[in-house]
């Protein structure tokens, strides 16, 4: 039995299996696209959290290393910029004490607290590193 003339030349794509195929892996290629750059973003966040945890430990030493007599009650806030993958982030430190404890008239105990605020994506983020000194 004859095949009909139609059905004898059927063995490549047609134009339009061709777009339908481009589409199907043009959508996947965008999902796999929109993952990579949501990944990224989560990495730059995480890398500016450390930096500033860092930053937060760096201020924190410092006020430590000061003796019990020069600890201030109030400390100007500081502006630091830090190196991030080629470009630089503003962090403000704000740096605080407060007595916790007396003995007699002059404190025996204080608090240190050094808070570390930047923003990433018009959201403002904060670390805050708290310590606690006693007069030796």
């Amino acid at each position: 039995m004859p095949q009909p003339a139609l059905l004898k030349n059927n063995g490549g794509f047609t134009l339009v299996e061709l777009m339908v195929a481009m589409v199907i892996v043009s959508v996947g290629m965008f999902g796999v696209l929109q993952s990579i750059n949501v990944s990224l973003q989560y990495n730059l966040k995480n890398e500016l959290r450390n930096e500033g945890v860092r930053v937060g430990e760096k201020y924190t030493a410092d006020l430590r290393g000061k003796t019990f007599t020069k600890l201030s009650s109030s400390y100007t806030p500081r502006n630091e910029t830090v190196k991030i993958r080629g470009g630089s982030k503003n962090y403000v430190v704000e740096r605080s004490t407060q007595v916790l404890a007396y003995d007699g008239p002059d404190p025996s105990a204080q608090q240190l607290t050094v808070t570390v605020k930047w923003a990433y994506r018009n959201v403002t983020t904060l670390n805050r590193v708290i310590t606690v000194v006693a007069k030796p």
